[in-house]
């Protein structure tokens, strides 16, 4: 018997359209938010988000996501704007059914600061909490931006891709600041690595192993369905980086250079304490070629959770917003967040 409160399946006959609450028209707000005492290394450091706000919001006040990338990914994955490309932007998606959408930058990724002195995993995740408080709190006082009223904020929901689940996992387990929480290509027990076992991660970061459509990691990041072009774009990988020339990418992993843990995201059990501790709804989504082992398994994780849903997704691998069938994903995505307003931890 599945535990309670779990849904696991191929989401493939879900059809209802959402029709569209308000117009097309869309604010979007560049910020960055000093997360210095939130890290603690006595550094001057600030993590930078996108906020996208719908012309109009909804009478019983704003549920609010914020969406945190993975390796290798900045903001930018959660809002992707391809050139010959449409419709690949989750954040516009949601901000025109009426959602506010929050794109954020780990420190040192992206437009965020890269740190110099050295910091730990938990460090990185008290400055993601750091920026979505506030935020958060500026969108209730009104001091987000100019001419933006301030905001009933109904729920405010985490989202973490890969490497973002594993901080957002320690971030909420140890600090909780989210409703809900949405773990997309994260495992709770022990994520795969998304390369071929016999590939060397160093031969991999000097491009030895592949690069481009020949990457050892295209497989598990994008099915066959994703244009070779945005492959390409994708995967092409800078010498010794993580990232490669997309606007959507980073050369840097969350933290930086100066990151310094003995723990790994890959091993086995990584996050297993904080995952315990996290107490709200918990859903879970794997593609079906991912980096999750096995997605009947993962509710086990969060145990401290009367609320955790399990998806896997077809026609989808790792790399979730370039699959062919990300709007599938991006409409569940919104009835589940509808519940966690109706039915608020």
């Amino acid at each position: 018997m599945p535990p309670l409160g779990v849904a696991v399946g191929w989401p493939t006959q879900f059809t209802r359209t959402l029709e569209p609450r308000q117009k097309e028209i869309m604010q979007r707000i560049e910020t960055r938010v000093d997360v210095s005492g939130a890290v603690g290394t006595g550094e001057t450091l600030h993590c930078a988000a996108t906020v996208i706000v719908p012309d109009q919001l909804r009478a019983d006040g704003a549920t609010v996501v914020l969406g945190f990338p993975g390796g290798g990914y900045n903001r930018r994955y959660y809002d992707l704007q391809i050139s010959g490309h449409n419709h690949y932007s989750q954040a516009e998606h949601h901000v025109r059914h009426g959602f506010v959408f929050v794109a954020c930058d780990h420190v040192g990724v992206g437009d965020s600061d890269v740190p110099v002195n050295a910091l730990d995993y938990a460090a990185v995740a008290r400055a993601n909490n750091a920026t979505a408080t506030a935020i958060l709190d500026q969108l209730r006082a009104g001091s987000l931006a100019p001419g933006l009223a301030p905001q009933v904020v109904s729920a405010a929901i985490g989202i973490g891709q890969s490497f973002g689940g594993f901080l957002l996992t320690i971030g909420q387990g140890n600090n909780p600041v989210f409703d809900a929480v949405a773990m997309l290509g994260w495992s709770g027990l022990g994520t795969v690595a998304p390369w071929p076992a016999d590939t060397d991660l160093e031969s991999m970061l000097s491009l030895d192993a592949g690069n481009g459509l020949a990457h050892p990691m295209r497989a598990a990041f994008h099915l066959s369905d994703v244009p070779d072009d945005i492959v390409a774009a994708d995967m092409t990988k800078r010498p010794g980086t993580v990232g490669s020339a997309a606007v959507w990418s980073t050369a840097n992993s969350p933290g930086g250079p100066a990151l310094a843990d003995d723990r790994h995201p890959l091993l086995p059990g990584v996050v297993a304490a904080e995952a315990a501790r996290i107490a709200v709804p918990v859903l879970i989504v794997s593609g079906e070629t991912d980096v999750i082992s096995d997605i009947h398994a993962e509710p086990s994780a969060y145990r401290g959770t009367r609320d955790v849903t399990a998806w896997l997704m077809a026609d989808m691998a790792h790399m979730h917003n370039f699959a062919s069938s990300r709007t599938l994903l991006w409409q569940k995505l919104e009835h589940w967040y509808e519940g966690v307003v109706v039915r608020p931890a």
